[in-house]
């Protein structure tokens, strides 16, 4: 079983050697990542949590460069609604991406009525997100992925006839949490949230995306929200139109936060404890906290 102060002393210690006022960003990456797959076990036995915790290390990472425009901040919530399996108060997603001194601090630059912001306080903004709010979320879904997470053990075995078989890598992982549930659904949201800001060629088409979204939240929209767009007809105006304006955008980016992200959030919670983990291209006998699974 891969230890679990060790990655987490790992990652603090990456963290502490950030400069104060700049983060060289892709060393902090490979550093933490380095550290996770040095802790522990030679091999990880419970894979799906090691590649749990890699794959939050590259949103953490991320929020910490920051971010080149709005939109971005979007797509990353996005992925982080996965990697915390909707661990996060659905408000926060709303918040995150239009509270405007928030966001000025994410593009480290002037945004709504924030004029501008100093690099080093904009650093210090990411870096408090990081400590109140992403890692306690990372944290809960931990708590929420780890007695399902397979222990898969049969590349230790002695019997000859299993020395072919070779330890998983978690990285190599296609799906989140080893899930082939979560990458359908992550595949599907971020169909629907870019289907979105890029705006729709007309209102039948905007109708047929209402259904995508029922099927990428898992339902969690409200059914008033998402026909909202289409009865709306000054947001339906902002939607459907050939050469969107910088308001449009705005719209559009607002509609996503104020309403898709957490509709997308709760699936991700609802779906936490109904799904099963699986290895791409391998079969594996393992043990769970729910007995085995081939």
């Amino acid at each position: 079983m891969i230890s679990q102060q060790a990655p987490l002393a790992g990652l603090q210690t990456a963290l502490e050697r950030a400069d104060a006022q700049t983060v060289d960003t892709e060393r902090l990456r490979e550093q933490v990542h380095t550290a996770l797959e040095e802790a522990g076990v030679e091999t990880p036995t419970r894979p799906a949590s090691a590649k749990l915790t890699h794959d939050q290390t590259d949103l953490l990472v991320d929020l910490l460069e920051g971010f080149s425009s709005r939109r971005e901040i979007l797509e990353w919530e996005q992925e982080l609604v996965i990697q915390t399996v909707g661990q996060l108060e659905d408000s926060w997603f709303t918040r995150v991406a239009s509270d405007a001194p928030t966001v000025s601090a994410l593009l480290g630059e002037p945004w709504g009525e924030v004029d501008g912001i100093r690099p080093d306080l904009a650093l210090e903004v990411r870096r408090g997100i990081v400590a109140k709010d992403l890692l306690p979320a990372f944290h809960a879904a931990h708590e929420v992925a780890r007695w399902s997470a397979v222990e898969r053990v049969d590349h230790l075995a002695d019997d000859p006839d299993q020395e072919d078989m070779e330890p998983i890598e978690p990285r190599d992982q296609e799906y989140p949490l080893m899930r082939p549930a979560f990458g359908e659904i992550a595949g599907q949201q971020e169909a629907a949230l870019g289907q979105l800001l890029e705006g729709f060629e007309s209102p039948e088409q905007l109708l047929a995306w209402a259904l995508q979204v029922v099927g990428a939240s898992y339902a969690e929209i409200e059914r008033e929200t998402i026909t909202q767009p289409y009865f709306e007809l000054p947001i339906r105006r902002r939607l459907v139109a050939d050469e969107p304006t910088e308001e449009d955008m705005f719209i559009r980016e607002s509609w996503a936060a104020e309403y898709l992200l957490p509709a997308f959030n709760r699936a991700a919670d609802a779906l936490a404890d109904r799904t099963t983990e699986v290895t791409a291209g391998q079969q594996y006998r393992g043990e769970s906290g729910d007995g085995s699974i081939t």
